[in-house]
């Protein structure tokens, strides 16, 4: 960092110009209204004036007028926020890539192993080295087939698009046929909700046709939008094999499908909209050729390239005369007064964050480390509900969240009163968050869990009344042949041992409560984020140790290709049925 001098000052805050008419106003203003209550010296005689009125009065008052607008201009020149300093700071790479959207094709084509192993093998490689050489820009994936669907919104979370690009198959996709169209479509939708309708798009593909042709043409109309364009696979292309069987597609003659790059289609497509076009190679001069990590000057910048000025509020200065001209307005002894009150006092029976943070200030700044202080402090009924969370009243915590009627409230209120040990109530809770926003992942999963949860507490009640059922004795009328064995009398105990342990554990099962139940995972128990739930099952209730949440986060599945497969189907079905 260097700092850099300047002659003239530079003003951060030019704006507060617009205060010296203002302060000119008042103070005449000001000056208007003393004048007309002192006008009692006209009703004097002209002869009694040099003998009564002291000639310096008039001047005095003018000083007064002149030191009360000197201290007007000083806080005004303050407010300005004069700057003589910069300090020139070079702009990180990530600060000045422009937003990205990774459109990629994600269909059985991407399976041909024309570049071995896959074609999908090389196209993950290839987005992951395109998110860490962008670091902190922000960067969106979007896959398509017969539709488009959002994989990662624009942000710069690397590890999670790095565990969905693993996840990705093309039988996750819910409509088969090739749409690039509607891939670019949702990338220019991103684009405008999060970059203000500004960025490029990458377009991963092995082909498009005439109809996606015109399509994304006419979507890239108007739109200050540039599209950059990879192509996947060979030429000569490699036939395409069933995931399931292993076996070779084939058409409706029979013929093997071979799926080869439609280079001509993509190059096309690049003429038309004026947009790059590289071929996938296993090193990187593909996206050398790319504009993608060309940086652009922000708004902010100095003009130098790679370096960004930041200037110093240097208004501080101007309160030392603002002081000094107040003094002189002050009466003996009141600036011995203001001196003893900015003593420090050590006396005082607060803190001194009352007085610098406020209430839910001062709870978030302790609520990791202990949330049950947190509590008392947040006025704000959903941070309070948090700390109690966090503290294990999960009771007190439901009833705050059952105050709110959004998706996040009762999806918060669920995991509480599960961990309660109120599932019932928890279900209806989940219930409630998905009828509101009924593409809430997780509601989904820790749904599906209480009511896995709900059918082990019913089969284990259901097997205690079996058990504890009476035994039906023959009828009197029934003969039993008199030369029958009787068993012996160990045979006897040992028949009476096993069945009281039978009915012991089964007694035991049925009277485990949900809130046991939720206090003694198994360990295949899975949770959907971080306020998930766990789930068990009865015969493991008194082996299993208690775990804590941080165990349970440890056995969340690294694979969300089930979440995502949900995720696209929902989404198709909410576009087939909209008008």
């Amino acid at each position: 960092m260097s700092l850099l001098l300047t002659s003239w000052p530079e003003w951060t805050r030019p704006y507060w110009l617009l205060c010296i008419p203002l302060a000119a106003l008042l103070l005449w203003a000001l000056y208007r209204a003393h004048q007309s209550q002192q006008d009692w010296r006209v009703w004097l005689p002209q002869a009694f004036h040099a003998a009564l009125l002291n000639k310096g009065a008039p001047y005095q008052r003018h000083t007064r007028y002149l030191l009360l607008g000197g201290a007007w201009l000083c806080a005004i020149v303050a407010l300005l926020g004069p700057s003589w300093e910069k300090s020139a700071e070079p702009a990180s790479q990530a600060q000045r890539l422009p937003p990205l959207v990774i459109v990629i094709q994600l269909t059985h084509d991407v399976l041909a192993n024309d570049l071995p192993p896959s074609r999908l093998h090389h196209m993950r490689e290839k987005i992951l080295k395109v998110l860490e050489k962008r670091d902190a820009a922000f960067t969106a994936l979007v896959v398509y087939s017969g539709s488009a669907h959002t994989l990662v919104p624009l942000s710069n979370d690397l590890l999670t698009s790095q565990n969905l690009l693993q996840a990705l198959q093309p039988d996750l996709m819910p409509s088969p046929g090739l749409r690039a169209d509607l891939g670019i479509e949702r990338a220019i939708h991103l684009l405008q909700q999060g970059a203000q309708g500004q960025g490029q798009i990458l377009l991963i593909s092995t082909g498009v046709s005439v109809h996606e042709q015109s399509k994304i043409q006419d979507l890239l109309k108007q739109q200050p939008i540039q599209l950059n364009i990879m192509g996947v696979g060979t030429t000569s292309g490699a036939p395409l094999a069933d995931a399931k069987n292993g076996h070779f597609l084939t058409d409706v003659t029979g013929a093997i499908v071979i799926s080869r790059l439609n280079q001509t289609s993509l190059q096309l497509l690049g003429k038309y909209t004026n947009s790059p076009y590289v071929q996938l190679s296993l090193d990187d001069s593909d996206l050398a050729a790319l504009d993608i990590f060309k940086p652009t000057l922000g708004r902010f910048s100095t003009g130098i390239a790679g370096q960004t000025s930041t200037q110093h509020d240097q208004g501080y200065w101007f309160i030392l005369p603002i002081l000094l001209l107040a003094a002189m307005f002050a009466r003996r002894g009141s600036l011995l007064l203001i001196l003893i009150c900015l003593m420090p006092m050590s006396s005082f029976a607060f803190e001194l964050d009352h007085l610098w943070l406020r209430p839910d200030q001062q709870g978030a700044k302790i609520l990791e480390q202990q949330p049950e202080l947190a509590a008392e402090y947040f006025t704000d009924p959903l941070w309070r509900a948090s700390a109690l969370y966090l503290a294990e009243d999960y009771q007190a915590a439901a009833e705050l969240f059952a105050e709110f009627d959004t998706p996040e409230a009762h999806y918060n209120r669920g995991n509480a009163l599960a961990l309660a040990g109120l599932l019932n109530e928890s279900l209806q809770a989940y219930q409630l968050a998905l009828s509101q926003a009924p593409d809430m992942l997780a509601a989904h999963y820790n749904l599906e869990l209480i009511e896995e949860q709900l059918k082990l507490v019913e089969q284990a009640e259901t097997e205690h009344k079996e058990s504890a059922a009476p035994q039906v004795e023959p009828a009197s009328g029934a003969t039993q042949s008199s030369s029958a064995a009787l068993p012996s009398s160990s045979a006897t105990a040992a028949t009476t041992a096993e069945s009281t342990q039978q009915n012991t554990a089964a007694s035991a099962a049925a009277q485990t409560t949900p809130a046991q139940m939720l206090n003694n995972p198994a360990p295949s128990a899975q949770l959907s984020e971080q306020n998930a739930l766990p789930t068990q099952r009865p015969d493991a209730l008194q082996t299993e140790p208690p775990l804590h949440l941080e165990s349970w986060l440890e056995q969340i599945p690294d694979n969300p290709s089930e979440l995502l497969r949900r995720k696209f189907w929902y989404e198709q079905s909410q576009q087939e049925s909209a008008p």
